[in-house]
């Protein structure tokens, strides 16, 4: 395991709902997604139903710590079903996933499944990262602690089986260390070339292994003082109630604890099976100070919306229905009130992400009073790449719907008079729709004296919008915005299968939703930032291993609502090719 770096304390500085994709990423990274496609097929009543239970290990947890993933169902269960669920022509590779799996288990922690584990297993198996730096002195490095925790059906056979363990490692040549802490033994290997170094308790029913000694201790600290423990922490408590049914497998990943300069925030999110792909839910907790900065009403071209508190407010609920009025795209998002989405989106984003947002939709200011027009319910597409240039900014639409045509009207004609101060707004027809046309003109010099009178004018298109009775439309591409105003009933987002499918699993009475299919390209992000951390960020999230991951996956659907005491709910479904 790699040790958790600033760059990685700085990717985490994101929305709830990614941050929620991104630790689920890690969750199926140790479950194996092509080994869950195949359980899925099958429909396990056992599985789908999930388990009551609360995950008891985070009992030796700190208050502090920054990441856990905790797994509620017995793999040996997981696996026979898997067996039993694939096609036998795909068996042969559920089997080789299930190899690797062992086979990661052997690398990190020195342990063999069938031998050192599977005789005495329960139901719970959790892995945490106890703290980003166990000395807290980063001038010496990153000291990241692992926790390995293990519930034991039969404790004997536990302590016989590790035992044994211990001792085969030593016949093998590897140095033990050996000390007594608050009353419980502690084995350790010392350092050993091509080797991982571990050490190991048992205490009451938990067998424990981590990679530092430091981290044992910490555990058997918290087990013994409960206040010590994650479970004291009121917010966490209370998420973790609101879960209770259908899940096999909690993650909880504290950004504040990742880095000073991030958000006070914290996710907890349960994972479950269902008949068509992977329910996961999330709760998103973030400490909010009561002072909220005083909005900047002056629309402004180059300002950002105002830090106001956006709790302050309730969030408007959406309709799902503008489906109907947009283009099938590979990312969709729906909501109500474009200038509260986005006074919410800003009060989570860092603000380099802000900068590159900003950058994105240039010039169209991030300021509420620009985006009166928006008001109602709203749908943004983006379109797959259909550049030559894998870098070059995808396209997208935005769909407002409209209630009072010529308030709309009006407000859509500020956002032309701002836009005129920095570049040429004209109309045009399309197809006897008018259509406003921002663009940026330059001039091409076709005689040698180099003087623009026998000149070509050229115009680069920025920004086209167009306005019928029931939507406003809003677009950096023309062809986009006549797809969406030709549009017939059988390629708006609304009648694709798969849209359906999501729709229907996720709650109808959320504030927000969001729809992503196939894979999407993020090499444009470090075309338009000069900030290097987002480069690198944009990069990193690219060629990352999660990126391996996702392949797997084929349609992400996502909604999200505000809740009381700074709760945000959200809800994920995965489909699996």
């Amino acid at each position: 395991m790699k040790k958790i770096n600033s760059k990685f304390r700085i990717f985490m500085k994101i929305k709830p709902v990614f941050a929620g994709i991104a630790v689920l990423g890690a969750l199926l990274l140790v479950l194996s997604l092509t080994t869950i496609a195949k359980v899925l097929a099958s429909n396990p009543r056992d599985l789908l139903i999930g388990v009551k239970t609360q995950p008891i290990t985070v009992q030796l947890l700190p208050k502090r710590t920054p990441l856990f993933v905790s797994f509620l169902a017995n793999p040996e269960k997981l696996g026979l079903f898997t067996q039993l669920a694939a096609k036998p022509s795909d068996r042969s590779d559920v089997r080789h996933e299930l190899a690797k799996l062992k086979q990661q288990l052997r690398q990190n922690w020195l342990l063999d499944y069938e031998r050192d584990i599977q005789p005495w297993l329960d139901q719970e198996i959790t892995l945490a990262v106890t703290d980003v730096d166990l000395d807290h002195q980063s001038a010496n490095g990153w000291q990241t602690g692992y926790l390995l925790a293990l519930t034991a059906k039969d404790v004997d056979l536990a302590k016989a089986t590790i035992d044994a363990f211990w001792q085969d490692l030593a016949v093998n040549g590897s140095d033990l260390g050996f000390e007594q802490y608050q009353g419980v033994s502690i084995l350790n290997t010392s350092f050993a070339e091509n080797q991982p170094t571990i050490a190991g308790t048992i205490v009451d029913k938990f067998v424990l292994f981590a990679n530092d000694v430091r981290a044992l201790r910490q555990a058997i600290d918290n087990l013994k003082d409960p206040n010590l423990a994650l479970p004291s922490l009121e917010h966490y408590r209370d998420r973790l109630a609101q879960i209770n049914k259908g899940k096999i497998a909690f993650a909880y990943a504290n950004l504040g604890e990742l880095g000073e300069d991030l958000p006070k925030a914290s996710l907890l999110m349960s994972l479950g099976l269902d008949k068509s792909g992977i329910r996961a839910k999330t709760l998103w907790h973030e400490e909010r100070s009561p002072q909220a900065l005083v909005s900047n009403n002056e629309p402004n071209a180059n300002a950002p919306l105002s830090r106001t508190n956006p709790t302050t407010k309730p969030a408007s609920k959406s309709n799902a229905n503008i489906a109907t009025a947009i283009p099938s795209g590979n990312v969709v998002v729906i909501g109500k009130n474009l200038g509260e989405t986005l006074q919410e989106v800003q009060a989570s984003l860092p603000p380099e992400w802000l900068k590159v947002i900003t950058k994105a939709i240039a010039p169209i200011p991030l300021n509420q009073d620009a985006l009166a027009w928006a008001q109602d319910d709203f749908a943004i597409t983006l379109f797959p790449q259909r550049h030559a240039q894998p870098s070059s900014t995808p396209d997208w639409l935005l769909v407002a719907k409209v209630n009072d045509a010529k308030s709309s009207a009006t407000a859509i004609a500020t956002l032309d008079d701002l836009a005129r101060k920095q570049i040429t707004v004209g109309e045009i027809n399309l197809k006897n729709q008018p259509v406003t046309v921002w663009t940026n003109l330059s001039a091409s010099l076709n005689n040698a004296s180099g003087y623009p009178n026998n000149a070509d004018v050229l115009g680069k298109v920025i920004i086209v919008h167009a306005q019928t009775s029931n939507y406003i439309y809003l677009s950096n591409s023309l062809p986009s915005l006549e797809l969406a105003l030709n549009l017939k009933s059988n390629q708006a987002i609304a009648s694709s299968q798969s849209f359906k499918t999501i729709i229907r699993k996720l709650p109808r009475d959320y504030h927000a939703y969001g729809y992503l299919a196939q894979q999407f390209n993020l090499n444009w992000l470090e075309t338009i930032s000069s900030d290097l951390k987002i480069q690198e960020i944009s990069s990193k999230i690219s060629h990352s291993s999660l990126t391996s991951i996702f392949k797997h996956i084929e349609i992400v659907g996502f909604a999200s609502t505000s809740g009381a005491n700074n709760m945000e709910h959200g809800e994920l479904f995965f489909t699996l090719k």
